[in-house]
């Protein structure tokens, strides 16, 4: 399972780097559709990993964590 990292709020991290969701939003950043997913705690597309990665100047690795399921294919 990949989630955010513990304490990782992406929403307060784009807020202290200038973008807050008014923000995002006139300036058609992200969809609503996309912040709401982010706020939920639900994991981003691809294409807005890559946007958040760059509005933050961060790795995915900074901000999402593996987890593994346990299960073994015996």
């Amino acid at each position: 399972m990949i989630r955010y990292r513990p304490g990782v709020n992406v929403l307060a991290m784009l807020s202290a780097a200038g973008y807050n969701t008014g923000v995002i939003r006139r300036d058609k950043i992200m969809s609503e559709k996309a912040v709401q997913k982010i706020r939920d705690g639900k994991l981003p597309s691809w294409n807005e990993l890559d946007k958040l990665c760059k509005l933050l100047n961060v790795h995915p690795v900074d901000l999402l964590e593996y987890i593994p399921d346990h299960t073994t294919d015996e």
